[in-house]
């Protein structure tokens, strides 16, 4: 069945929330399902869409398939991946509970895509992602608290500051994030950033091999062997 053309700011938050964490699979079909049976989004949906929604069979093993063609333009989903981003970066500001998984998540960010967060993936989420202290063969989880309590000493308050700047990047529109993905899946994303913000989210200079093909090579020896000194201070 063809959808029409859906007004999105017809949708409660609620709603909406509720249509992208089913979509991005972060809560079960099961309780998504009692959600539309128990819920009042009729009132908020077109005719044709809420009497589908309500009569899909989910158990098939299409079932994502399905809503994905239902609902999926329904929902802005670049409005909640920013939530995402930001609700990450004020965990590092912040230095909550769960700091260290969030600056992780800042190197799988990067290498997602978002060029924006070069210098916290690279320079703060590698180290956490592949700690020093188990001779960057261990995970996080496998190092001591004690180990985790010194490198996250290492690491702030500095991250501070570049985590503050990516966050004021998405406050204040220089980042936006689009609700289109590209080829590999990750959301496209426009840069308005001035060249001197640009240079606050690239990993410190150094010194590059002025030989094009050994360029990478020693970007990428230097880069590890700042990072090594570092740790040792």
């Amino acid at each position: 069945m063809e959808t029409k053309t859906f007004n999105l700011t017809a949708l409660s938050e609620n709603t909406e929330q509720k249509f992208y964490e089913i979509l991005k699979h972060k809560i079960s079909i099961q309780k998504f399902e009692r959600w539309v049976y128990e819920s009042e989004i009729e009132s908020e949906l077109p005719h044709d869409i809420y009497v589908e929604l309500i009569s899909l069979n989910y158990k098939s093993k299409f079932i994502f398939n399905e809503l994905e063609r239902l609902i999926g333009r329904l929902v802005d989903k670049g409005k909640f991946e920013i939530k995402k981003l930001k609700a990450i970066l004020k965990s590092i500001i912040n230095r909550d509970e769960n700091c260290a998984a969030s600056i992780e998540m800042t190197y799988d960010l990067y290498y997602s895509g978002y060029t924006f967060l070069r210098r916290l993936g690279l320079t703060y989420g590698l180290l956490v992602s592949c700690p020093p202290a188990g001779n960057y063969l261990k995970t996080w989880d496998e190092i001591t608290t004690k180990e985790q309590n010194e490198l996250l000493e290492k690491l702030y308050p500095d991250i501070i500051a570049d985590a503050r700047n990516a966050l004021k990047w998405l406050e204040n529109d220089k980042i936006i994030i689009k609700d289109t993905v590209n080829e590999l899946g990750n959301y496209e994303f426009e840069d308005l950033r001035t060249k001197e913000e640009v240079l606050q989210g690239e990993v410190e200079a150094i010194d590059l091999d002025k030989q094009p093909n050994k360029r990478v090579n020693k970007r990428k020896s230097s880069f590890w062997s700042r990072i090594k000194n570092w740790w040792r201070q």
